[in-house]
């Protein structure tokens, strides 16, 4: 197999358009292994060959994001990956992004990617009412998802009113960043916190219970096929993630 086939191999079309949609919805996400790389491929080397096409194509566009003295890769949707979903294609819109409303779609790009690894399926990503900034949608389960940065006061006048009663699940620097919100939560409440760096890790929840924050972590159950009276082993199956648990 020469080189060139194998390149044309690395990429399956919905695989690329699943990257196209989701640009779409979130407006933009970070490159590296943390991000665009794990939407298209689990190899780097991989998933930079497929960045580079994409951008040759005009699918996605690049962009450079100096910040702390280093450059970040970020990408949107291009004027092609736009046509290939048919959606309508507005130049530099990120640029209308505020340096708040960046970091907040950037810190949901990671939770999505979180939440489809876990449940093994898509997670549907809608629009959402302020403070919010994205709906994610599995099955008949919709989570509102809110980023806190210094803005925790808009949840305090929300839930001071009326508690939550929908699915959420805000996203936080330091968990100690809501823990004003505790006192008008019940135990009960469908919340769920889950801070920047424990999302690395994996969904590693946190709870309201008796007035603090308690770990939640999702479980895993793992499925076997049952053995068989031969002399073949049983067949392994792959890990089935417990919906239930995520609210």
């Amino acid at each position: 197999m020469n080189d060139r086939i194998k390149e044309r191999s690395f990429l399956v079309p919905d695989t690329e358009k699943r990257l196209f949609h989701l640009l779409n919805a979130m407006g933009i996400m970070f490159g590296g292994q943390i991000q665009a790389h794990q939407i298209l491929h689990r190899v780097s080397k991989t998933a930079r060959k497929i960045l580079a096409k994409l951008k040759s194509e005009h699918k996605i566009v690049e962009h450079t994001l100096a910040s702390g003295g280093k450059d970040y890769k970020l990408y949107t949707l291009g004027p092609v990956g736009a046509a290939i979903i048919n959606v309508s294609y507005q130049p530099d819109y990120w640029f209308w992004y505020s340096d708040a409303d960046t970091i907040r779609k950037l810190m949901s790009v990671d939770l999505y990617i979180q939440m489809c690894d876990y449940l093994s399926a898509e997670v549907l990503v809608l629009a959402a009412n302020k403070p919010y900034v994205h709906t994610f949608v599995h099955g008949d389960r919709a989570y509102r998802i809110g980023v806190v940065l210094d803005d925790v006061v808009s949840l305090i006048e929300l839930y001071r009113w009326e508690p939550p009663r929908e699915r959420i699940i805000l996203i936080c620097q330091e968990v100690n960043q809501v823990d004003c919100l505790l006192g008008y939560l019940g135990d009960q409440a469908p919340i769920r916190v889950v801070t920047r760096e424990k999302l690395k890790e994996g969904l590693i929840f946190y709870k309201p219970e008796h007035g603090k924050w308690v770990f939640d972590i999702p479980d895993k159950a793992i499925k076997r096929a049952k053995a068989k009276f031969t002399e073949t082993p049983p067949i392994q199956k792959r890990v089935i993630h417990k919906q239930r648990v995520l609210m």
